[in-house]
Parts: C-alpha cells; structure tokens; sequence
C-alpha cells in the first residue's frame, strides 16, 4: 500500500499526501422487539491532494487508477506549514470480533434486552422502544511528500435506542446515542446494557408520574458529565476550529465568538476544555491525522483563558502557528477538514456530594431532551430531561423541562466548581459543505454554575 501511495502523489508539487480509506458497516434496528431493518455498506477509495503556487488540488476516486480520478480545486489555502516525517500503525483489537456472533445471534441478543427492559414494573406504560446495533471497520494508510506513512484500522460498536412512555395521555420520550466505542463485542459486556435501559426507563417513568414545574428565576445549576459533554463540544469545539474562526465557513456553519473577544480571558479558573484523539478505545482515536501531523492532546482551555485552537497546516501558516493533528475526512470521497476528536472539562479532585453539597437552591440537570446554539456558538439553550431539585445541599423531587439559556461567557465564568469524575459519551460531528460526519466522543466531570437563570419550557 504504501508503494501504491508513492505513486500517487504529485512530486511536482510544494505538498502532496495520499490517502486510501476503506469503510464496512451494518446495522441491525428493532422496533417494539421486532426486527425493523438490516443494512450494510461499504466504501473504499482513495483521495490525493497537491498543494502548489497557493493552490490546493484535491483529487478522489473509488478506482485506484490516477486518470480517473475527479479534480476539485480550492483556493482558501495560500501556505502551508512543513512537519518532520513519521511513521505510525496501529491496529485497534477485538477482544471478542465481531465475526464471532451470526447475525441471528446480535439479533436475539437485542430482543433480550427489550424483553428485559419491558418486564420492568412501571406506574406509566412503555408503548415504544427502539434499539439499534451498529457495527463499523474502518482502514486508513496515508502517504506524504514529506516521507510519511500512517496506517490505522479502527472496528468499533455503537449501540443507539429511543423510548416513549406514556400515562393519562401525557407522553415522555428519549433519545441516546452514548454508548459507542472502539473495539468488539467485549464492549457489549462492558456497557452493562440492561442495566443502563432499567436506569434510564424507571428515571423517565418517575419523571412522567412525580415531575413538578421547576423552580424559576436566578439559581445554582449542577449539570452532569453529559451536559458538560455537549456544552464543551458546541461552545469551545467548534468555535475553536481555526478554519471557522478564519471564515473559512461563514456561509455554510457561522463563525466563531472568539472573532469578537476583546480578551482572551472568558471564563473562571475552575474550566479546562481539552481535545485530545490518543485516548485508547476512543471514537475519536487516531494517531497520524489525515495531514500527516502527530496527534496529541490540545489544552484549549487553560485556567479559564484561551490557550491553542484546533490547527491545520494551512491555517497554522494564515495564524502563525503550528499544526497540531487536527485534520479528519468522513471517507475518500471527503477533504479533509479541522475536526475534534474527544472534546471535554478537564475534572478535578472534587465529589459531586461536595458540588451538592453546597448549594442551597437550585437544579441538578442530568440529561437533556434538547439543546440549541447560535451560529458563532455563543448564545446557547437546553432543555432538561431527567432533572431534579437542590434544597439545602440534598437531592430533591423531579422536575419537568428546565431550561438552561444563557451565553457561552454567562456560563463558563459561572462554573465555579467540577467534580473528579470524567466521563465520555459516543457522538457524530457534523461539519463541511458537502457535510461530513465523524464520530467523536465528548463529555467531562459533573459541573456546578452559580447563579444562572433557569426557566420553564415555553417561557
């Protein structure tokens, strides 16, 4: 492969590097315990770019023939920055593969779940359940002009469900997708899934039977990892893509807030956000980005201040900066873009007791049913799902719907607090026009913000 990919780059050219990515995939989704559908897919091929006289070339085909390939050609990028050759291959195991369970058997494996899930003794109704096994093998090997050579093969599962509760005509409704990971099927045993199903189903059904209006008005809010998971990813992820604060997708995402900061200084000392692809077993894992660049873990934020963004060769020549392995493409046919990989709050050495502990009156918001951002990521909302009041430092009564809306500094400068407890949740990036997907996982500690506005929904 590697000779293959040789050949394929432009050696008359300032910069060009050569990819081959192969992607298999199935699925296997039940409704209501039975069998919905069952997909598979594969894409393989290969994409060249070259980069010469302020013009980046982008070549791609799924026939690895050079004169067939399809040309594109952009002009956004005016240098790029040079980087040592390195030679890296890794190959994420299978403890259990895949191969070893029959389709029949993943199948019956799902329907025990929902058979389990709906023999839970509830005061509502389960009148819907889904779940879905998705299973993926991707291979990548990348070439350069500079000399190097990556090679990573990355299997990995990602289990998705949804349920819908209803009493006297009330209906209460979920969707997640958090459980996804590199690896095989030993990762079914490791997410303890029928557990994790009872959990979410008895925490809905007490919702939908006990949950009372939230208290309204200024107040302290707890978020759990899974807020602060989406809150890192949509406030400092994505706002800290170089490209985006550049311009580069103004017309098609938005920009960045950091466009308009006076400082660089935004938020308390208690937020740290990092982004880091060299967490083993990550959906976000790989150790040579699609540039050719060693990964590593980036400090985005460091003690409440600005310190790096997400850089490509091209933007760190536009910023002065150097690149930092941020470079990811959904498939062959897909340049590559600035992307994250794991995006979260750095923990501390706190309990979350201790975050509870301390307030007086307010929200502990566990899970979201739904969140929205403005297109510089600064103005931000979310609605939560399972949530609970703080009275005097305890854990309290279920309430229905807070909202949590507030600026991106309103509420970082307000994080006063985060416990030790790092957690991550499976997710897919959306970014590019054509939009690409990636897998990532975000998340972080439990996290406490000091007098911030909560309302009720339809407020």
């Amino acid at each position: 492969m590697e000779d293959y990919l040789r050949k394929l780059i432009d050696k008359g050219s300032a910069y060009s590097d050569a990819r081959y990515h192969y992607q298999r995939g199935s699925s296997i989704s039940l409704v209501n315990g039975v069998v919905a559908g069952k997909t598979s897919w594969v894409s393989e091929g290969y994409l060249v770019r070259s980069f010469n006289n302020g013009l980046l070339t982008v070549f791609s085909s799924n026939e690895p023939k050079v004169d067939k390939l399809v040309i594109k050609s952009k002009s956004w990028e005016t240098g790029f920055k040079p980087a040592a050759p390195i030679n890296k291959n890794v190959i994420v195991p299978q403890v259990k593969p895949m191969s070893d369970a029959s389709v029949e058997e993943k199948v019956k494996m799902l329907q025990e779940i929902d058979a389990r899930v709906r023999s839970e003794k509830l005061n509502s109704k389960l009148i819907r359940f889904n779940i879905s096994l998705f299973e993926f093998i991707e291979r990548r090997a990348f070439h350069n002009s500079e000399g190097t050579f990556s090679y990573i093969e990355r299997p990995g599962l990602w289990l998705r469900y949804s349920m819908v509760l209803e009493n006297k005509g009330e209906t209460i409704s979920m969707w997640s997708d958090e459980l996804g990971a590199l690896g095989g099927l030993e990762l079914l045993d490791k997410w303890n899934i029928h557990a994790e199903l009872i959990e979410k189903v008895k925490s809905l059904d007490n919702i939908l039977i006990n949950g009372r209006a939230p208290p309204t008005g200024k107040m302290d809010v707890v978020v759990s990892s899974l807020i602060a998971g989406i809150i890192a990813h949509e406030s400092t992820g994505h706002p800290f893509e170089a490209d985006r604060v550049l311009g580069r997708e103004a017309a098609q995402a938005g920009k960045s807030y950091l466009g308009y900061l006076a400082a660089g200084k935004f938020a308390s000392e208690a937020v740290n956000v990092s982004d880091d692809p060299t967490i083993p077993g990550s959906l976000g894992f790989y150790l040579v980005d699609d540039e050719g660049i060693e990964a590593r873990k980036k400090r985005l934020i460091v003690n409440g201040r600005v310190n790096e963004l997400l850089q490509s060769r091209f933007t760190a020549y536009k910023m002065n900066a150097e690149p930092n392995g941020s470079m990811r493409s959904m498939d062959y046919q897909s340049e590559p873009l600035i992307r994250m990989s794991n995006t979260f709050f750095e923990p501390s050495n706190m309990k979350l007791d201790e975050l509870i502990r301390d307030v007086r009156n307010g929200i502990f918001l566990k899970s979201y049913m739904e969140w929205n951002i403005d297109d510089i990521r600064w103005g931000q909302r979310y609605v939560g799902l399972e949530a609970y009041e703080i009275r005097n430092g305890e854990v309290g009564n279920p309430v229905k719907y807070p909202v949590l809306e507030a600026s991106t500094g309103e509420i970082y400068s307000s994080i006063d607090a985060v416990d030790d407890e790092l957690r991550f949740y499976a997710g897919m990036c959306g970014k590019g026009e054509p939009s690409q997907a990636v897998p990532v996982w975000m998340g972080g500690p439990d996290m406490r913000i000091r007098n911030i506005r909560v309302k009720k929904l339809g407020e």
